[in-house]
């Protein structure tokens, strides 16, 4: 009996030993968080035609661009309300794709060295002269220069830009309103050592993420409110910074020092350091996953470090080149690298090939989240409704309440009725390109529009007592026709079915 016990009690210990040797999960097939539709764009890394599919499905195209897309260097933001991609060319000017009809637009023939979106549709340059210009998709209409060298530029879901740079031995942040021509508001850090060694590392190391802007001076980490620009910390890391990323929450930074084999963890709670993760080499340069789940830091020559953020701890390392979109963090948590001409995905806790894309390396690829190219019912008679294409400017935003009036003009129709909204059994369909408050911004944006010989018109409305001015062209007898109209325009609009 006691020998039967003790057999028994030395087999649990061996399988106990053997399930904790590897971590809980690690042979398990990647899955999708739930949520929006997972995406992959792709296009030729000379230019060509972006095509997208849906997520693990690459060989599925759901959508093309009706226009080829210039070599892209790197996206910078996506706008899930517009469906605009802002992305920047291997020659450095700044790109809008619209990814709901197709259109693709180069804003600059000269590169530009700064560029920031919140929404995708609007765009703010830097340019070699520091001067800020923004371009929105009704084209460029504002432009500043700043009263000191700025090296970074943030865009606010508000309307406004956040602008960090340095002079001297002080780093500054200020806040403008377009249109206005002053600043806002600003802070100031007092930093000291070498003034052309912290331009290079602010321009390096800015960030944005949630309700702080982040970025190195020199060896401190410093963070900003983006509300009201309060400091939200400052860190003194000891050793010139030499990349940082944020989690999606913005709670952690990881902090990469020169020279050393080490990512620093910062707690902005904590508001120090609070943790250490070793690295077989010094990390150049840092990419976080959209999800928070890895990491990815670039060593030496063709080495990718891949760190688990749930055990904060080296998971293993790939042999890749480091590209501006490669390796790539897959909606599964899938690790997508070239290895020579293919892009292979590897299993995000073991690191083993799951699948090669054969030629894949030859791709530009990025990854989002988006239900924009889901087909719509056949009985469905309203388009999705996108915001205005006008500036938004975040001196005059309107109140919400007016704000949402004035993108709910279209005229609603019951499909089972028949009838138009005019109550006539003929349909008309009517393209709109802006429903705004300001008559001279209505009117500068019809200035722009020419399609067939032919510029929209102004129509008012009242909505809760305010004036709402909408540019329209039509109506048209058939929706394909108004289609047309508004794709040629190259601006943002909507159709809706009845007369203005």
């Amino acid at each position: 009996m006691r020998t039967l016990l003790a057999s028994a009690l030395v087999l649990l210990a061996c399988g106990c030993s053997d399930r904790s040797s590897r971590p809980s999960g690690a042979g398990a097939t990647p899955s999708i968080p739930g949520g929006p539709d997972p995406i992959v764009l792709r296009v030729s890394r000379n230019g060509g035609v972006l095509t997208a599919a849906r997520y693990p499905a690459l060989d599925s195209i759901v959508w093309r661009a009706i226009t080829r897309v210039p070599a892209l260097g790197r996206v910078v933001a996506f706008g899930a309300e517009d469906g605009y991609l802002a992305a920047v060319d291997t020659g450095g000017a700044p790109v809008r794709i619209d990814l709901r009809v197709g259109s693709v637009n180069t804003m600059r023939d000269e590169p530009v060295r700064a560029v920031s979106s919140a929404d995708g549709g609007s765009i703010y340059a830097l340019t070699a002269a520091g001067e800020i210009t923004r371009f929105t998709p009704s084209g460029g209409d504002w432009s500043f220069t700043p009263p000191l060298p700025a090296q970074a530029l943030h865009a606010q879901q508000d309307g406004s830009l956040i602008v960090a740079g340095a002079k001297g031995a002080r780093a500054i942040v200020w806040r403008v309103r377009p249109p206005q021509q002053t600043v806002s508001d600003s802070v100031s850090f007092a930093i000291g050592g070498d003034a052309a060694a912290l331009a290079s590392t602010v321009e390096r190391t800015a960030g944005g993420v949630g309700d702080r802007v982040f970025f190195g001076a020199d060896e401190q980490v410093l963070a900003v409110r983006t509300r009201d620009l309060g400091k939200a910390l400052d860190v003194d890391m000891g050793d010139p910074i030499r990349a940082i990323t944020a989690t999606p929450s913005g709670d952690r930074l990881f902090v990469a020092l020169e020279g050393e084999s080490v990512l620093r963890i910062v707690d902005r709670f904590e508001e120090g350091v609070t943790g250490k993760i070793k690295l077989p080499g010094p990390p150049r340069a840092l990419r976080m996953d959209p999800m928070g789940r890895v990491l990815l830091a670039q060593g030496n020559k063709d080495s990718v470090f891949v760190v688990s953020l749930a055990s904060d701890e080296l998971i293993g390392v790939l042999r890749s080149e480091w590209r501006n979109d490669l390796p790539l963090v897959l909606p599964d948590a899938a690790i997508a690298f070239a290895r020579g001409e293919d892009v292979v995905f590897a299993h995000p806790t073991t690191l083993a090939d799951m699948k090669v894309v054969e030629g894949g390396a030859n791709s530009f690829w990025h990854t989002l989240r988006w239900n924009g190219f889901r087909p719509r019912a056949a009985g469905l008679d309203q388009p999705v409704q996108f915001r205005t294409s006008a500036p938004r400017d975040s001196s005059d935003l309107a109140p919400n309440a007016a704000r949402a009036a004035a993108e709910s003009t279209a005229v609603h129709v019951d499909s089972s009725a028949g009838t138009s909204a005019s109550g006539t059994s003929a349909a008309q369909f009517t393209v709109s390109f802006a429903a705004v408050l300001d008559e001279t911004q209505a009117r500068a944006l019809a200035s722009r529009i020419r399609v067939d010989g032919q510029s929209p018109r102004i129509t008012t409305s009242e909505r809760s007592g305010k004036t709402l001015y909408r540019v329209v062209l039509g109506p048209f007898p058939v929706r394909a026709e108004a289609e047309r109209v508004g794709k040629a325009s190259g601006q943002s609009y909507w159709v809706f079915e009845g007369a203005p």
